[in-house]
């Protein structure tokens, strides 16, 4: 008789508001998940469903949004790497087969479903477009970060703001400045992002771990943010090649390559806002000039700001048409848990197909688990290929 595989995975559905684990789940495959700095990430399981009282079981923890769920690498206590863990959104049952797949957000998507103004903003006493909506801060990018993350989860008078969130210690002050004015009704997830993608803006994850309070577990998410990049204990990650890394995949495209950008404004016709950044370091070389129409910051109204995303712009598709994944050993030094998405890290390649012998350093943009239990893939930053 053929044994069954012990799972490397442990899924638990917990309270999006409090973090309290509620359930250890049953899995019938695998979890699916992906972590990314800057961006929401997400995850996907499958739960059986065989049985009246497994099927109830199911119904009381898979509600969008009252509930969520983490992905554990591990089973399921607190030393154990927590992947991924954000709220349930969609959910599947299957109609041949006594199978429910369940599918999820990392903790940026209920970020992305309030929206920004200060947090004593009161609903019932004034409208939002009162300037007692509003919300200025005077400070660094990574504090000005914090503020948008604190104020979304600390609402005086709007229940249910209140999230299992670790804010981190505020670094050194600086002079910049955003004003968020309530009338413009963005989400606090979309102007942390925005903040992000400024020339000079930090990186932002949301981290989930496993915790126990009182003898019950918890997920809580830390908030870490860079400066601009994110700070990287210990000695430098080393990979190699068909060794602890198994396989780099390169695919090369230039569709998005621009050396120019217009970031669009506040305003229309001839009164439009907008921002340029050009980089003459490629048409100096023989390339052709290539402009690109950045219309994600139409609610902004600031000179410098428009400015900043797009010297960002240019800097991020100005020379980046190979995009690598690394497939490495995820039970290997380094294991993963032990280095975040945004560090950096060497890659050590001999005898490749199409890359130079060498060490390459790049970093880390984004984890994912593999289609083999024992790996995980690496999105790393675009490079230009040589």
């Amino acid at each position: 008789m053929a044994t069954v595989a012990e799972r490397v995975y442990t899924a638990l559905a917990y309270d999006t508001v409090t973090g309290r684990v509620l359930f250890d789940l049953d899995l019938t495959a695998e979890p699916e998940w992906s972590a990314r700095i800057n961006d929401v990430g997400g995850w996907k399981i499958t739960v059986p469903l065989h049985g009246q009282e497994r099927t109830a079981k199911v119904r009381e923890w898979c509600v969008p949004w009252r509930f969520s769920v983490a992905i554990v690498r591990g089973g399921g206590v607190p030393s154990d790497t927590v992947c991924q863990a954000g709220p349930i959104i969609p959910y599947a049952p299957d109609d041949d087969r006594p199978m429910h797949t369940v599918s999820g957000k990392g903790f940026w998507e209920l970020l992305n479903r309030r929206l920004l103004h200060h947090r004593t903003w009161n609903p019932g006493a004034k409208r939002i477009t009162d300037a007692s909506a509003d919300l200025t801060i005077n400070d660094s990018l990574p504090n000005i970060a914090r503020g948008i993350a604190d104020h979304a989860t600390s609402m005086t008078y709007r229940a249910g703001s209140a999230l299992p969130l670790d804010l981190p210690t505020p670094t050194p002050l600086g002079t910049s400045t955003r004003t968020y004015h309530g009338y413009e009704m963005a989400f606090a997830g979309q102007r942390l992002q925005e903040l992000t993608q400024v020339d000079g803006g930090p990186d932002v994850l949301f981290q989930p771990y496993l915790t126990v309070i009182g003898g019950l577990r918890y997920i809580r998410h830390r908030m870490v943010i860079g400066n601009p990049y994110l700070v990287q204990p210990g000695v430098p990650l080393l990979f190699d090649y068909r060794s602890n890394l198994v396989k780099l995949t390169i695919a090369g495209d230039g569709s998005n390559q621009a050396n120019s950008s217009f970031v669009k404004g506040t305003g229309n016709e001839a009164g439009q806002l907008y921002g340029y950044a050009t980089d003459t370091s490629l048409t100096s070389a023989g390339w052709p000039m290539l402009d690109m129409v950045d219309s994600g910051h139409t609610s902004a109204s600031e000179q410098a700001t428009l400015d900043g995303w797009a010297s960002a712009d240019v800097a991020l598709y100005n020379s980046q048409p190979e995009q690598w994944q690394a497939t490495v050993l995820a039970d290997t030094e380094p294991r993963v848990g032990s280095y975040l998405p945004g560090h950096f890290a060497d890659y050590s390649v001999k005898d490749h197909h199409w890359l130079r012998n060498g060490k390459y350093s790049y970093r880390i943009l984004g984890v994912s688990n593999a289609s083999e239990r024992d790996k995980v893939l690496h999105q790393l930053q675009a490079v230009r290929g040589s």
